[in-house]
């Protein structure tokens, strides 16, 4: 079922992404097209770098002056 959780956050920052250009374009540009596709990237990336952790993968030494 996480897979419809994850549909869900990224249709929820589409909306957002989608709300902004309204208020800065207005309907006549947020109806086209290219501005379409550009928000639905936008939002796809927005979601996919939100999954990613924060924490560092693995444990990294700082460098010794040796």
């Amino acid at each position: 079922m996480q897979h419809h959780g994850d549909d869900a956050a990224r249709l929820a920052v589409l909306e957002e992404l989608r709300r902004s250009a309204l208020s800065v374009y207005g309907e006549e540009r947020c109806a086209e097209t290219s501005l379409q596709i550009a928000l639905g990237l936008a939002a796809t990336a927005i979601w996919r770098v939100s999954q990613e952790p924060l924490d560092p993968l693995g444990y990294d030494p700082l460098p010794t002056d040796a």
